[in-house]
This record gives C-alpha cells, sequence and structure tokens, in this order.
C-alpha cells in the first residue's frame, strides 16, 4: 500500500536520485555512442539497436517501438507497475525517503505494515500446519487436485487446523487479540465474548496485491461445510473490489502476451497456472468491477484482450455480459472461452490436461457470438432479444472496437448500424466523459518542432514562446500539456536543475513523456535563433489560419442577428491575430 507524498518535489528527488543508465543497464547491455547509450530495446524483439539513453535528461526511447520516456517509465513498462509503485520502487532503490502524505498517512502506513507482519506470521503458521499430521486432509486434497508436493511454497498452499483458537493462541505472545480481529485471522462474536479463529478446517490460500504483498487470506473448506470458499474481511490494505487473485504471478505474462484469462475461483486460477497459463487471475467472490477492468487495462495495454472464462449456461452468459459491459467500459477487448458442458478450468486442467486448455485458449469465442449463442429462431423474438445486448456493445470506450461491435450486432440482427446504437445510448445511462481516443494523431504543423525547442532553448527564449503562442490552438493534446506545465516551471524557477525532468513532473502524462523522450533521442538539426524564430513564425500562422477560419462563421453568425458586443469581441480577436502574426 503506498501512502507517501508523492509532491512534485518529492518525485524531483526520486528521479534526480535514480541513474537512468544504472536501471536500464540491469536489463539492456548499453554501449555509449557520442552523448548517448544504445542497446537492444526489452520492449520488444530486435536484432540491431534501436534503444537510446540519454543520461543527461534522464530518457529512454526506442525508434523501433516508439516506446519512450524517463526513468519511471522504464520502471513501470518493464515491471507492469503503477506510477507510485515506480516512484516507491526506485526510492527504495536508492535511499529516497518517501515522507507520508499526512499525520493520518503516516498512522496509516504503520498500521498497514503491522498488519501485514501479523498476516506475514500467520501464513508461516499455516504452512507448518500443512506439513504436520493433523494436514493430511489438505495434503492429500492438493494431491487429489494435481499439484505436486515441489509446488507448494511457491503457491503458499497452508492448512488452518479444525480448533477454535489455535492460531490466536500461537501469535497472542506477539500481538494482542484485537490486531488479529482487524487482521481479519480473528472474528469477535456480537456477544463480545472472546474471538476465534476465522479460518479453520480450511486449506487456506494466500491473497497478494498487485507488487506481491500479502494482504489477506482465502480459505477452502475440507469435507463438509459451508461456506465452501472464505476471503478475509476488508481492512485497510484489503479491497475485494480492486484486488485480482494472482496478478502479482500474471502481470509479466500479461504484458507480454497482451491476453488475461479471467476465471472465477482460486483452483480455477492455480490449475491454469499449473498448465503453464500464467496470465490466468481470479475474482475473490465478486463480480468484475471497474477497478479491476482499470487494472487489466493499465497491463493490457491498447491492444490486449481479456479472456472471460465461464460455464455456456445462462447464468455462464448472464456472468460473461455482465463482466464484458465493466471490461469493454474501461476499453478492454473481450473474448470467450467456452468450457466443455458441466466443467469448470480446473475439471478440465486435471481430465484433460494442459493442452486442452492450450487449444481452447488458440480458439476463443467472440463475445458475441457467445452471448447470442441462444437466441430465439423467430425474427421477432430474435431481434427483441438481440437488442437487449446493444447498450453493452454501445459501452466500448474504444471508438473503433464498439463500431465493429456495433456493426456485428447489426449484422446479425439484420438491422442498420444506427438502430442498434439508438437502442443502445437509450439503455445506457449518460456518460460524464467523453471516452479517451485510442490513438494520437500527428502533431499539427510546427508542434513537435515547437516542443523539440522548449527542451532545448534558454530560459528567454522559452518566456518569449509563452508570450507568443496561445496554449489553446495547439492541436495536439500532449503538446498542449506540455506548454502549459512549461509555463507553470518557469513561472514557479523550478528548472534550474534540469528543466526536462521538471518538465515531466509537471506533466506526468506518460503519451507526454514518450514525445518528449523521442524528440530528446533523435538526431535532429542544432537549434539556433534563427531556426527558433523561423519555427515560432510558421506555427503561429498556421495557428492564426486556423483560428481565423473558426471566426469567420461566429463572425457571420453575430451580424446576422445583430449582436454588436459579441462581433466587436470576435472582429478584435481577429485583429489580435493579425498583430500577433505581423510581430513575429
Amino acid at each position: 500500500m503506498i501512502d507517501a507524498d508523492l509532491s512534485r518535489e518529492v518525485i524531483a528527488r526520486v528521479r534526480d536520485a535514480a541513474d537512468i543508465v544504472e536501471v536500464v543497464g540491469e536489463q539492456v547491455r548499453l554501449r555509449k555512442r557520442g552523448r548517448t547509450w544504445e542497446g537492444l530495446c526489452p520492449f520488444h524483439d530486435e536484432k540491431t539497436p534501436s534503444f537510446s539513453v540519454d543520461d543527461e535528461k534522464g530518457l529512454f526511447y526506442c525508434f523501433g517501438c516508439h516506446q519512450g520516456g524517463d526513468v519511471f517509465k522504464f520502471v513501470m513498462q518493464l515491471e507492469h507497475l503503477s506510477f507510485p509503485e515506480a516512484v516507491e520502487r526506485l526510492a527504495r532503490r536508492f535511499g529516497v525517503q518517501l515522507p507520508p502524505r499526512t499525520p493520518e498517512a503516516r498512522q496509516r502506513r504503520d498500521a498497514g505494515e503491522r498488519l501485514q507482519s501479523v498476516l506475514g506470521e500467520a501464513q508461516q503458521f499455516f504452512v507448518e500446519c500443512l506439513a504436520r499430521p493433523e494436514g493430511r486432509a489438505a495434503r492429500d486434497e492438493l494431491e487429489r487436485r494435481g499439484f505436486q508436493r515441489a509446488s507448494w511454497s511457491d503457491y503458499g498452499f497452508g492448512f488452518a487446523p479444525d480448533e477454535w483458537r489455535r492460531l490466536i493462541d500461537h501469535l497472542a505472545k506477539r500481538h494482542p487479540e484485537g490486531a488479529l480481529v482487524e487482521a481479519g485471522l480473528a472474528v469477535r462474536p456480537d456477544s463480545g465474548t472472546s474471538p476465534y479463529d476465522r479460518f479453520r478446517k480450511r486449506l487456506t490460500f494466500p491473497i497478494r496485491s498487485g507488487d506481491g504483498s500479502l494482504i489477506a487470506f482465502g480459505g477452502r473448506i475440507l469435507g463438509d461445510g459451508e461456506p465452501k470458499y472464505l476471503n478475509s474481511p476488508e481492512s485497510a490494505i484489503f479491497r475485494k473490489r480492486s484486488t485480482l487473485f494472482c496478478l502479482d504471478r500474471a502481470r509479466r505474462a500479461i504484458a507480454d502476451t497482451a491476453r488475461v484469462v479471467v476465471v472465477e475461483g482460486y483452483f480455477d486460477c492455480l490449475s491454469l497456472h499449473r498448465a503453464g497459463i500464467a496470465h490466468a487471475v481470479a475474482t475473490l467472490g465478486t463480480a468484475l468491477t471497474a477497478d479491476h477492468a482499470r487494472l487489466l487495462k493499465r497491463r493490457l495495454g491498447s491492444d490486449g484482450v481479456a479472456l472471460l472464462c465461464y460455464d455456456a449456461d445462462d447464468a455462464g452468459r448472464r456472468a460473461a455480459a455482465t463482466g464484458a459491459q465493466v471490461l469493454l467500459e474501461a476499453g478492454v477487448e473481450v473474448a470467450v472461452l467456452v468450457l466443455p458442458g458441466g466443467m469448470d478450468p480446473d475439471d478440465l486442467v486435471r481430465e484433460r490436461g494442459a493442452e486442452a486448455v492450450a487449444e481452447l485458449l488458440e480458439r476463443p469465442t467472440p463475445l458475441l457470438e457467445f452471448l447470442l449463442g441462444d437466441l430465439p429462431p423467430e425474427p421477432a423474438r430474435r431481434r427483441r432479444a438481440g437488442l437487449a445486448l446493444a447498450p453493452l456493445v454501445c459501452a466500448a470506450a474504444d471508438p473503433a472496437l464498439r463500431q465493429n461491435l456495433v456493426e456485428e450486432l447489426a449484422r446479425r440482427l439484420y438491422l442498420r448500424p444506427r438502430e442498434v446504437e439508438e437502442h443502445g445510448e437509450r439503455g445506457r445511462p449518460v456518460r460524464t466523459g467523453a471516452a479517451a481516443p485510442v490513438g494520437r494523431p500527428p502533431a499539427a504543423a510546427g508542434e513537435r518542432e515547437l516542443l523539440r525547442i522548449l527542451v532545448e532553448c534558454s530560459r528567454e527564449w522559452r518566456r518569449r514562446i509563452h508570450e507568443t503562442v496561445h496554449p489553446e490552438y495547439i492541436e495536439d493534446p500532449r503538446v498542449r500539456a506540455l506548454l502549459t506545465a512549461a509555463r507553470a516551471v518557469d513561472e514557479h524557477g523550478e528548472g534550474e536543475t534540469g528543466f526536462t525532468a521538471a518538465l515531466l513532473a509537471r506533466c506526468p502524462d506518460p503519451d507526454a513523456a514518450s514525445l518528449v523522450a523521442q524528440l530528446c533521442t533523435t538526431g535532429m538539426p542544432e537549434i539556433t535563433d534563427q531556426s527558433i524564430r523561423r519555427q515560432l513564425r510558421q506555427l503561429v500562422e498556421h495557428q492564426a489560419r486556423q483560428r481565423a477560419r473558426q471566426l469567420a462563421p461566429l463572425i457571420e453568425a453575430a451580424e446576422a442577428r445583430g449582436d454588436e458586443p459579441e462581433l466587436d469581441r470576435l472582429m478584435a480577436e481577429k485583429a489580435r491575430l493579425r498583430r500577433k502574426t505581423a510581430e513575429i
């Protein structure tokens, strides 16, 4: 759990301390070439080096796959971490103390560390109990399911004895009962009597956060009893709606394959891992949530696919539809792995082996084909039932994916795409924000050059750029954000020891950082006063033409309705554009 003060100043300290050549050099064999370092890109296969590191500016860029950014972006991409996780990882490595956000944050951090300490001791206890004679039933269950003893420690299997206070008594010398209740290991009865162990007569599974920290437990009953599966309650460090079982094990495989298999149970997930399906995760007794979808989107990237692994019955279709909509709203493409009748992933692995799972992965069922699998044959009823899926396909945040799904549903129902869209929008809640585009258009004329000038030129030239160029007229959102950030850096005097680092601290958008890295590591002509004037003149003239085109219909409309104040304002803006262009 990261609860540190990640202010710009703190991030800048970590960035200054982290040697990007050292960090990259652990993964890539770098050779000095002029003022930069070069090597084979760690993010895609290549035989000729196209990966460049500029240690002066603290940036990397690959001219092959176009990945680029600062040291934080490198660690995020390589380790599949969030930005705060990358900052914490580098701070720990380079000895930078991250201050707590507030006194309350310090208390939360200390409480989280205490909880993890208690959970760590409980895990050791469960593992020891599994190895003792009392753990025989748990060992038999693991062997029945095909898990070899050599793998037990890797998966973290344990056993909770069938006793009311065995764990409490074991930990009582070091931890008060209240701490065990807070950690979810003990239950305090409503009557106020003494707490008792939450997990009893259960095979236990450690539940870890995305970075591998132990945050909770799951338990499967041995023999008869309810519930069959039991999770720790939510705590300061464990929230079911934002935790995916085995994500810590799966995150690298998810990034490498751009695929994730989503199942519903512990053994379903672990059996897939045992069969070599390293990109499998499971929900923890809940449906997929928006938090889960965002976690997966970040690790899958823009081209990834989530494979929902559900039964082909009515309940499976309902679960798939619910999960698919959440994922589509997060911009994740979805397909389905259809299991043989009456089998779950664990059954499939045990009865038919890893080959059957691999074969299933080779032919995932398209989402609509799965959901439309049992439509009634009569045309009117078929159309009515199929249109119930219109809100789902219209939920896709990715415009291209949304269009494909709408067109496919329309084709199957013999409708026009517009009819599906109209029905879908009527059935969906109003969006509070527009979906982010899946790709970035190339920067408009002169905007990339302006950005390179910005990171290379003197502070005096930056001041003149701030006075001359209007950010609101910049078409590329990355350049617009960086121009605004540059103004803030100069106004607050933050760039004295490194303007590029201060700029990226002000604008942490990874797309913007990648663009800066590309420009800084590309061999381009030297920046001179003459070239700056030429590029500024071209950019301002382009902006003036664009704005003039926007003003023309507004002026015409103001004249038509006789709105003199608005007409005066628009004509004054047009005159300012002419003067600005003439000055440049």
